[in-house]
């Protein structure tokens, strides 16, 4: 039906009835404007489908004298095909306006005839008994998670202990006893893990590998003693390196916690001072991390380091080196949670003390209101107490979710698409309908 229409193409949608029995139309060579054929019936094709007409009940045809086969190739146009191809042409192609708008529509016509994405599930997967099976699997794994890790939480033990920068000493007590090692923490909230905060670290004492490393504005002691202000235990601590010079630098290490405590039970004689061990409180990878830091020999009392041949002296001490490694781990939330030491042997219920042999008030001016020291047994493998009952509370949350769904999918009402007959029907020859 294509063949012959050269330019005439527009024919082909509003008028041409091409009988089937012809042997051939009359018209040019079809070889010499296929191009212009092709762009022609896209563009019609576009300016159709925008009108609304490309899905619309088609008239049918009148009725024509069929020809016979002895009759020649006969073309049957209608009154709208007899326009002449030069109004044709310049309707459709008489600016650059109309030429950019049926480009769009063409491309925009061919992306929609893409193919449908190839689907990976069964489609029994999405029948009503499929999705019973999976809300109810659903909801009893939340609702048995919830309950291991609730359980989980309340076998750990953990008491809190809240201070501030003028307490010198705070009673607790203790209802049951904590079997195993106590292990000791300091609680802070400020911002640990900005990024302006995380960058600044000395690279001349860690490994950094692909992290950033910068001491701007916290490379000297005057930067230090303006921002520590009056905390005579960090002054003290920075005194002891070479020169002026600050190593390590970096709001990380200025920043160090240095407050320090000491505990004691309460006996019929009296305190009773309990020992604790900050021996153990690094990880065992951190050897790795600060190798760069050299121990000091025989009669030497402050951690070194190289650099260019030469050999600087930190302000850090083989005492206070455990410490600060376990500072220098910023946390990935503006919560800090760092282990301070380890009681051995465990606690007895009664009453306690702990003197605040360092309390630095420091914290306070920099926002942070309430330091907080907690005793807390050995963390499970699900993480902390606090950590689980989150988890907990989250998986509850899901399962009550999913228990409602499946209320809704029992008792409610089924919902079924009513497929209606199709608006443009075939045409049937054998009907009648003209």
């Amino acid at each position: 039906m294509g063949q012959g229409f050269s330019n005439h193409c527009d024919l082909c949608f509003c008028g041409v009835v091409a009988i089937p029995n012809a042997n051939a139309l009359p018209g040019p060579d079809p070889e010499s404007d296929t191009a212009d054929q092709e762009e022609c019936i896209g563009r019609r094709i576009c300016h159709e489908m925008d009108e609304g007409s490309a899905f619309q009940q088609p008239e049918q045809p009148k009725d024509y004298p069929v020809p016979t086969r002895s009759q020649g190739p006969v073309i049957v146009l209608n009154e709208k095909s007899m326009t002449s191809r030069s109004s044709s042409r310049v309707s459709m192609f008489g600016s650059e306006q109309a030429r950019s708008k049926y480009c769009f529509k063409r491309c925009v016509y061919r992306h929609s005839q893409q193919p449908d994405a190839t689907m990976l599930l069964p489609f029994w997967f999405y029948t009503y008994c499929c999705q019973m099976v999976l809300t109810a699997s659903i909801m009893v794994l939340c609702f048995i998670m919830c309950s291991i890790l609730l359980v989980k939480s309340g076998s750990l033990q953990e008491v809190t202990v809240a201070y501030t920068a003028d307490l010198l000493e705070k009673e607790f007590s203790l209802d049951v006893d904590i079997e195993g090692d106590v292990f000791i923490y300091y609680d802070l909230k400020f911002w640990a893990n900005h990024r302006s905060f995380v960058e600044s670290k000395d690279s001349r004492v860690i490994y950094s590998f692909l992290s950033v490393s910068v001491c701007t504005n916290a490379d000297t002691r005057d930067w230090a003693r303006l921002r520590r202000g009056n905390d005579t235990t960090f002054l003290d601590m920075i005194e002891a390196g070479d020169a002026d010079s600050l190593v390590p630098c970096g709001l990380i290490s200025v920043s160090m916690f240095t407050d320090n405590f000491t505990f004691h039970r309460s006996t019929s004689q009296g305190w009773e001072r309990i020992d604790t061990d900050a021996s153990d409180i690094t990880n065992p990878y951190d050897a790795e991390a600060f190798g760069k830091l050299k121990l000091p020999g025989e009669g030497e009392s402050q951690i070194y380091i190289e650099e260019s041949g030469q050999r600087i002296n930190t302000w850090l001490s083989p005492e206070v080196l455990p410490y600060w490694q376990v500072w220098h781990r910023t946390p990935v939330a503006p919560h800090v949670r760092n282990l301070w030491a380890v009681i051995r042997g465990g606690l007895k219920s009664g009453s306690y003390k702990v003197d605040f042999v360092a309390n630095s008030g420091i914290w306070h001016q920099w926002g942070v209101e309430e330091k907080r020291l907690i005793l807390a047994t050995r963390n499970d493998w699900l993480g902390n107490k606090g950590a689980m009952t989150a988890a907990g509370g989250l998986c509850l949350s899901l399962g009550i979710l999913e228990a409602l769904a499946l209320v809704f999918m029992l008792f409610a009402p089924r919902f079924r698409c009513c497929v209606s007959s199709p608006s443009v029907q075939p045409y049937h020859p054998d009907s009648g309908a003209h």
